[in-house]
């Protein structure tokens, strides 16, 4: 219940630090291994949502670390930005981005309902039910094929209504 409900805002968070989607990803799988690995000797003094965003923040800028000092080639621009990550201040609960996450899924979910009723009902069912093609097909009286094809359709449609900055979100939204 943890991950499905923080999982996406942390990798938004983490990628503020890493800017590469598939590394922010990494940090906080790994994060919730280590997590759940040792939930029964936590201690969290804190919100539960501070812990896991300090968590995060902590992985990301140890990642950043271990990354400068495996490429002495790193520009300066990069060194300066893991410098303003590391003294960056964090607040217990990211209320920005907790706000800008959900901003941006009110946007995601708007832009589901504005597809065609067959499209968001093939859709719901492939992201929200997580049930396979052959499934959705089988309970729809539909083909395969169809599926693919209304699946492919809503996720281009969504793709198409996002703003730039939504994309991240969105991106995460899609890996299943």
């Amino acid at each position: 219940m943890v991950f499905n409900t923080y999982y996406k805002r942390l990798c938004t968070f983490a990628f503020d630090y890493t800017r590469q989607l598939e590394i922010a990803e990494d940090i906080v799988k790994d994060f919730f291994v280590v997590f759940w690995n040792n939930r029964e000797k936590l201690e969290i003094t804190t919100s539960l949502s501070g812990y896991l965003f300090r968590s995060v923040r902590n992985a990301c800028i140890n990642y950043l670390l271990r990354n400068k000092e495996r490429n002495k080639t790193i520009s300066i621009e990069e060194v300066n930005w893991v410098e303003i990550k590391i003294n960056e201040p964090l607040s217990n609960d990211y209320p920005l981005g907790n706000l800008l996450a959900k901003e941006q899924e009110n946007q995601i979910f708007n832009a589901i309902e504005k597809l065609p009723e067959r499209c968001r009902e093939v859709f719901k069912l492939s992201r929200f039910e997580n049930l396979s093609h052959k499934e959705i097909a089988e309970r729809l009286n539909i083909s395969k094929n169809t599926v693919k094809v209304q699946v492919f359709r809503a996720l281009k449609s969504l793709k198409a209504a996002m703003t730039s900055d939504s994309i991240i979100l969105f991106q995460l939204f899609l890996k299943k």
